[in-house]
């Protein structure tokens, strides 16, 4: 009885925990999408394309560093998240290969940003700054992911997400003063970029109680890391790109006010932004820690199942309520309303790829990824063939095919590794 009550009570707290994360993340989210919003509706449609360019670049920089790194400590620290020695081991042989691979890829991405930014027409001093705000964002996005997911495997939510609701908050009280004042997205961005490294030095600060300090790299690891890298680099290095592709399109053929545009519609994705932050602190920690079949198949039924369920409603909406959405975006963008629901439809598709992407690389589960870009790269040479990407809508037209074959290749990925898995299982 008294166990029974144990496991009542348990039960009780840990769904009481994810519904005050829930809470806190919604805010978290709103206070997120509120800045953006802020940003959108205040920056001139020049100053936004700059602004978009730089997130985007951000995220390229952040993946293009990653190379199956994240999942492969996501794959091993699963196994090793309770041995606070081995845990800061495997923690310095993953800071060690990122930071070696962002040297490699520092001056190409550099030069890629420039001729970016400066094709927007901006001045040459403004897209300098920019640069150096980014790669010290990107400095920081490289280490960053590494905490979160010690914290993620130690099951410190709660600290991890006060954290970025402090910051978040703070972030929000400096864009206001900042586009109240019609500051320039230089002091934007700066801001922003302030915001994000001193919540990375909390999650630092905070990830020395579940680690042993120590300068030890663990060979084990490392050549766990590299095999994982090996058979990831080309579809990392490519899917970087292939991931901001419409910020690309744009810029070659089509307009500055296209960029904006695309940038403004994407404001809209953060509506996937709390089940996404559901999956990576409840869902995938639990999942990386899973070594039974049947266990793990009913956790990425549950993760898939959620993550259609959160889709259905942001395209429902976009088809009863279109004008609402365009409200959202600002005067500037009252255009786009016929282009709304391809754009969150190619979004969602998109979503849900990404979401069996990670499903797999909490196990570590991403060999295939060899043969993603000789399948992916004739597909959108041939895209790019056929549609006028001048026109906004075939973009999006170019981002739904590119997607569907996205969450299709990731879908088949999951069904092979799982299956090789249960195979390499012992028969008891």
């Amino acid at each position: 009885m008294g166990t029974d009550m144990g496991m009542g009570m348990g039960t009780t707290m840990r769904i009481s925990d994810k519904v005050v994360f829930l809470i806190r993340q919604i805010l978290i989210t709103g206070i997120n999408a509120l800045i953006g919003f802020i940003i959108l509706r205040g920056l001139t449609k020049i100053d936004y394309a700059l602004y978009t360019i730089v997130f985007s670049m951000l995220a390229i920089f952040s993946n293009i560093t990653n190379v199956g790194i994240t999942p492969a400590m996501s794959g091993i620290g699963g196994k090793i998240w309770d041995n606070r020695r081995e845990m800061q081991t495997l923690l310095n042989t993953a800071l060690r290969l990122r930071n070696q691979l962002g040297w490699w890829f520092v001056t190409p991405f550099a030069a890629y940003c420039i001729w970016l930014l400066g094709a927007t027409g901006a001045a040459w001093s403004m897209v300098i700054l920019l640069v150096l705000a980014l790669l010290f964002s990107a400095w920081v996005q490289l280490q960053s992911a590494f905490y979160a997911i010690v914290l993620q495997l130690n099951q410190a939510i709660r600290r991890l997400q006060q954290n970025e609701l402090i910051f978040a908050s703070m972030k929000f009280l400096g864009i206001l003063l900042f586009i109240f004042l019609h500051c320039s997205v230089v002091v934007v961005v700066g801001w922003i970029t302030l915001c994000t490294f001193l919540n990375f030095l909390m999650n630092k600060r905070l990830v020395g109680r579940y680690t042993e300090r120590h300068a030890e790299i663990g060979g084990q690891y490392q050549k766990e890391i590299n095999d994982i890298i090996r058979s990831n680099f080309a579809r990392t290095v490519y899917w970087s790109l292939e991931g901001q592709i419409s910020i690309l399109l744009c810029t070659v053929f089509a307009s500055t006010d296209n960029i904006a545009e695309i940038g403004a519609l994407g404001r809209l994705s953060v509506y996937f932004a709390i089940f996404q932050s559901f999956i990576l602190n409840y869902g995938l920690p639990k999942l990386a820690k899973s070594h039974d079949k049947k266990s793990i198949q009913v956790q990425t039924r549950r993760i898939v199942l959620a993550a259609i369920l959160i889709i259905v409603p942001i395209l429902l909406w976009s088809v009863l309520h279109p004008q609402s959405l365009i409200w959202i975006l600002g005067p500037n963008y009252t255009a786009l309303k016929h282009s709304l629901f391809a754009f969150l439809l190619a979004a969602s598709i998109g979503q849900l790829g990404t979401v069996v992407y990670q499903v797999c690389a909490a196990k570590a589960w991403i060999q295939m990824n060899r043969f993603y870009v000789p399948l992916a790269l004739p597909l959108q040479a041939g895209l790019i063939y056929l549609l006028d990407l001048s026109k906004i809508d075939n973009i999006i037209l170019f981002l739904s095919i590119n997607n569907l074959f996205f969450l299709v290749f990731n879908f088949t990925m999951y069904y092979f590794s799982f299956n090789r898995y249960q195979r390499a299982q012992p028969v008891l």
